[in-house]
């Protein structure tokens, strides 16, 4: 009797796979035609083409990569994930499922979680410079800049016209210091790619670190031409401006960041420092309200109203503003405080 349920059960499972083959190779078939529609450009048929091929075949798993990939493309970031999860859930356990499993960590602002399914994918033999560069990113977030650098520089390797990874490394070098190796990373960058005004706006910041101010406002001005309204060009220009004693020049650019983005502290705490270094300290004043009025939190602005108080002759009030600086984590604050009482 046993014997007999059992072939019984076996014919049963031989029918079901008889009955599955000519849908899986339709499946296949869409698949292909999707494949097909990619390589047209044809996003949105694409995707309409990998429904049919899944709602034939529910487990499969290349089909539910290649359609987390397209939602990708087209910005639908939900849907990756949904599909990228799906993958993995069908049996999928190939690099390149990985690898999107830890994109979409590293933008769910899980480093660490990223960084461990980064190099799943690695082992999985998938070694795209992508990959690396993500892991970099993901290092360079938890403060890891030895490792960032050491990932971005395996993607250039790879790729050796990978301008963000040359922009990004040279951030994490900016990071340990090293503003020469960062400027030339920068200026790699933008050999590469020469429209991106946030990668000569980059190099500007290394360059006024770096103490090289006329270059910087080059590189300034060059992130303006290209988008007149890059709110960060506007300040940092406004900034080396200030330090070369260019108050005009410096307050219009401040004024103008203001304008882009009345909502930012920065430019607000900037035009306060130019009227302070013009020894105009009741405008300074109110400007150091304004960057307060947007974040209680600014240390800086703390520290320097305090500045602009005490040249007043208010040093009860310049020390409730450096003691507030204090609490806030500004070492130089501790100093002034040993002239309060």
């Amino acid at each position: 009797m046993k014997h007999t349920i059992r072939l019984i059960v076996a014919c049963m499972l031989l029918a079901v796979n008889i009955q599955a083959q000519p849908k899986n190779k339709e499946a296949k078939e869409w698949y292909n035609q999707a494949i097909d529609q990619v390589e047209q450009n044809d996003l949105e048929q694409a995707i309409a083409t990998l429904d049919r091929a899944i709602r034939l075949r529910p487990k499969f798993h290349q089909a539910y990569l290649q359609r987390g990939k397209l939602y990708f493309r087209m910005d639908s970031t939900r849907l990756a994930m949904e599909d990228i999860h799906m993958a993995l859930e069908s049996g999928s356990s190939s690099g390149e499922v990985y690898f999107y499993r830890g994109y979409m960590d590293y933008m769910e602002e899980k480093p660490d979680s990223a960084i461990r399914k980064l190099t799943r994918a690695i082992q999985a033999g998938y070694k795209h410079p992508e990959v690396y560069y993500i892991r970099g990113l993901a290092n360079y977030d938890l403060d890891d800049y030895k490792n960032a650098i050491r990932n971005f520089s395996t993607a250039i390797d790879s790729r050796y016209d990978f301008a963000y990874a040359y922009n990004d490394r040279a951030s994490a070098k900016m990071k340990t210091g090293d503003y020469q190796g960062a400027i030339n990373d920068f200026k790699k960058a933008i050999s590469y790619n020469g429209e991106k005004p946030s990668f000569y706006n980059n190099l500007g910041y290394a360059r006024a670190q770096n103490s090289d101010y006329k270059n910087a406002l080059q590189d300034y001005t060059q992130a303006i031409n290209l988008d007149p309204n890059y709110y960060k060009a506007y300040v940092n220009r406004g900034l080396v401006r200030s330090t070369l004693e260019q108050f005009k020049e410096a307050e219009t650019d401040l004024k103008k960041a203001i304008q882009l983005s009345p909502e930012q502290p920065e430019a607000y705490n900037n035009l306060a420092l130019v009227y302070m270094r013009q020894k105009e300290f009741d405008q300074a004043i109110n400007q150091f309200n304004k960057a307060l009025e947007k974040d209680q939190t600014l240390a800086e602005a703390y520290m320097n109203r305090g500045l602009a108080w005490e040249n007043k002759g208010d040093l009860d009030k310049a020390c409730r503003d450096w003691r507030m600086a204090e609490e806030l984590g500004s070492k130089k604050a501790s100093e002034y405080l040993k002239d309060c009482k």
